[in-house]
């Protein structure tokens, strides 16, 4: 007789712990679904027996010695017995589930905070699911009155969000150390005209003009909620190049100034961040009223408000950009501002955000694919209004 021949099984287990966890809450859950049914069962043959259950069905025989009604007793005690045992080792489950969630890193929030211009608020959506964003609260003058007022351009540095408000010419600034609940720290106004776009590096804060001044302010932040001014450019200093800037966005040493209404895209390198010097332009046919800026990697996308698309530029090159395709035709309506979420294990590659201004909603587009990107969904229907401004923000500590 021959030993059995027993197969060579590796099974490949694709399931994370993060994964196993709910599934093993939702067995012990459904075993307590169990054992709840088990003991009404077991409370309705009392009341059967006792006739105060009503069946419509008459007992056999009529009356119930009190033998019987002791023998119905000692088999639901028996029945409790072994749900009491069942009951103990759920708890003991339950326990090594609880165990293995302490081995587990701890879950850190992102959030996105979307302006909205039409009603003088800020939306605030958890962003840790990406394709799932989740509405965390809106916040606006009713919180804090006076200090919101036509809020367009979003900057994140630290703990300190920026609010660039264009009604008022000033900027708020707000403390979001608990991201679900901003507290109003400060305010200011000087060498502002109708700003919008805001961009950060290091210590140094640039703040698009979109009105007469047609120029870009820039403040030092080294103490957050006190910005002193620094200095500003505008068309005085660099004729024909900025016509009502919009958009800002940085990348190393290289400031990209996005120009709505003569269709061109500005380019400075700012090594000496309060004396920024002229190195390009983009002018090549394919912007039509640009306003957001955001870049991934070597790649400058520009949201192009007036034909509702996104241009994409290979900025390689800093002062040079090249552009390598368009995205958003007949999805996107009115878009204005960008915000791109690097990559993790829990969402899709590099989503982008884009602020769809007529139609008040936010649209992701996975921006990973070498064929292009690719519209994902839009969300905020009903809970946006004029959005305009984007921001990504993950807390130094998990939320």
């Amino acid at each position: 007789m021959s030993f059995p021949n027993i197969p060579n099984i590796t099974p490949t287990i694709s399931v994370t712990t993060a994964q196993t966890i709910p599934l093993l809450l939702s067995s012990i859950a459904l075993e307590e679904l169990a054992l709840a049914h088990i003991m009404n069962a077991e409370a309705e043959k009392l009341q059967f027996v006792l006739g105060t259950l009503p069946t419509g069905t008459a007992l056999s025989p009529a009356v119930v010695s009190l033998a019987e009604l002791f023998a119905v007793d000692s088999s639901v005690q028996r029945t409790l017995r072994d749900v009491i045992k069942k009951e103990m080792l759920l708890e003991f489950k339950f326990e090594n589930v609880l165990d293995l969630i302490g081995t587990l890193p701890p879950v850190i929030s992102t959030f996105l905070f979307v302006s909205n211009r039409e009603d003088n608020t800020i939306a605030i959506f958890d962003i840790s699911t990406a394709l799932s964003p989740l509405l965390v609260r809106k916040f606006g003058t009713g919180d804090f009155p006076g200090f919101l007022n036509g809020p367009t351009g979003l900057a994140i540095t630290g703990n300190t969000l920026y609010v660039s408000n264009q009604f008022d010419s000033n900027v708020a600034i707000f403390d979001i150390s608990f991201p679900p609940d901003p507290v109003h720290v400060g305010q200011f106004s000087t060498e502002l005209s109708d700003p919008i776009g805001l961009a950060i590096t290091g210590n140094t804060l640039y703040i698009a003009n979109h009105g007469d001044s047609n120029g870009v302010a820039i403040y030092d932040i080294s103490f957050p909620p006190s910005p002193l001014f620094v200095s500003k450019f505008s068309e005085e200093e660099f004729p024909g190049v900025l016509n009502s800037p919009t958009g800002l966005a940085i990348t190393g040493n290289t400031l990209y100034v996005s120009n709505q209404f003569d269709d061109t895209v500005a380019i400075f390198d700012i090594s000496s961040p309060a004396f920024p010097s002229l190195i390009g332009q983009v002018n090549d046919g394919n912007l039509s009223e640009p306003t957001g800026l955001a870049i991934a990697g070597n790649v400058l996308f520009v949201a192009n408000q007036s034909d509702s698309t996104v241009e994409r530029y290979d900025i390689t090159l800093p002062g040079g950009p090249i552009h390598v395709g368009e995205f958003g035709a007949g999805e996107l309506s009115g878009p204005q501002g960008l915000a791109i979420y690097p990559p993790s294990p829990i969402h899709p590659p590099n989503p982008c955000y884009v602020t769809n201004f007529n139609n008040s909603t936010v649209s992701i587009y996975d921006i990973s694919l070498p064929t292009g990107p690719i519209r994902v969904r839009d969300f905020g229907a009903g809970i946006l209004n004029g959005p305009i401004g984007l921001a990504v923000f993950t807390p130094p500590n998990p939320i």
